[in-house]
């Protein structure tokens, strides 16, 4: 196996049969490394073979790493693999700090074919330059780093990561899971069974999404948009108000990060050749939806206040998560930014 391989490449690999004889999962994405080491599960063994040959260690009780290196070298028993799992290697206790990478470098340096070894450190980063994790890859070990996604990148990755659920989804819904779930993956995907099992094979929509994941229909910040977008500032208040009374269901981050969206959808609508509402679903790639709120928008806004509303929500975005210390409370400052997008 290559040195580092990607989770699809992993994937493919495991069902194929194909194991390496060492697996090093680790990164801020736990999502990833707990779906590797369930498809290890799975796949290196049969139900019957469990009993014998697999054993699983949580780092934070081991006492001893020697144990678990033994385990590494022994033979199978009624089969020909065997699986050891050290889970939260981070947690390792520092009384075996000293010792630990060396007891594993010995092991690691020729590991048995027979065995499938899985070291998982959810939450942390390996150090890529120590030496156990070179031999693991000069041994033809996996060596993978799971990645947290940057929100930013979300309305992007999704698609593709969605599509494992076999489930379609509508542009704006997908962008509603971004703004609301944002990267945490495995809770997307608890969402996602939650859906399958009330909607079935039926689109997910952004109805289908506020009715079964819990965000209110009337008020969340997508009809916050619709509002600033056609300047309604009664609405806006309204929508406003219900934040306040419901801050945990309505972060103000989500709600800049829509706004921002928002706005920079606007500046790329500005540069539309077709500003209609056929041409921006066709140029910009807009939903009918969003086309049709940005057609008002564009009535409302020029170029450059769009612009200066951009610069505005980061303003704001940096300053509610501390900066110069600026920190106001979240309702007043959302109730100030509007103030201030509106006029």
């Amino acid at each position: 196996m290559a040195k580092s391989d990607d989770f699809n490449t992993i994937r493919a690999n495991i069902e194929a049969g194909t194991f390496a004889p060492v697996y090093l999962l680790h990164g801020d994405e736990g999502y990833f490394i707990d779906r590797i080491t369930d498809m290890l599960l799975d796949r290196v063994l049969t139900a019957e073979e469990r009993d014998f040959n697999l054993f699983q260690y949580y780092a934070a009780d081991v006492e001893n790493l020697g144990e678990v290196v033994s385990a590494c070298r022994r033979y199978p028993m009624f089969g020909e693999r065997q699986l050891v799992l050290l889970r939260e290697a981070q947690m390792l206790k520092q009384n075996v700090t000293l010792t630990k990478y060396e007891q594993l470098e010995a092991y690691l340096a020729h590991p048995l074919e027979s065995t499938v070894f899985v070291i998982t450190m959810k939450g942390k980063k390996a150090d890529s330059r120590a030496r156990w994790v070179k031999q693991i890859q000069a041994a033809g070990g996996v060596v993978f780093e799971s990645k947290r996604v940057p929100d930013y990148e979300l309305p992007k990755f999704l698609p593709g990561f969605l599509r494992e659920t076999g489930m379609t989804f509508e542009p704006d819904a997908i962008q509603m899971l971004a703004d609301y779930i944002g990267s945490d993956l495995a809770r997307l995907m608890s969402e996602m069974d939650k859906l399958r099992l009330s909607i079935g094979n039926h689109p997910v929509t952004t109805a289908a999404i506020a009715q079964h994941i819990g965000i209110s229909k009337e008020f969340n910040p997508f009809e916050l948009v619709n509002a600033v977008a056609v300047k309604d500032f009664k609405r806006c208040e309204i929508i406003r108000r219900y934040f306040a009374q419901n801050p945990k269901d309505n972060p103000i981050q989500i709600t800049l990060s829509v706004l921002f969206t928002f706005f920079s959808n606007l500046m790329l609508a500005h540069y539309a050749q077709d500003k209609s509402l056929n041409g921006l679903m066709r140029e910009v790639g807009m939903s009918y939806p969003q086309a049709k709120v940005m057609v008002e928008a564009l009535r409302r806004y020029n170029a450059w206040k769009a612009m200066s509303a951009i610069s505005l929500i980061r303003e704001y975005d940096a300053q509610q998560k501390g900066a110069r210390n600026a920190v106001m409370p979240d309702d007043e400052a959302l109730k100030e930014l509007l103030y201030k997008l509106m006029h």
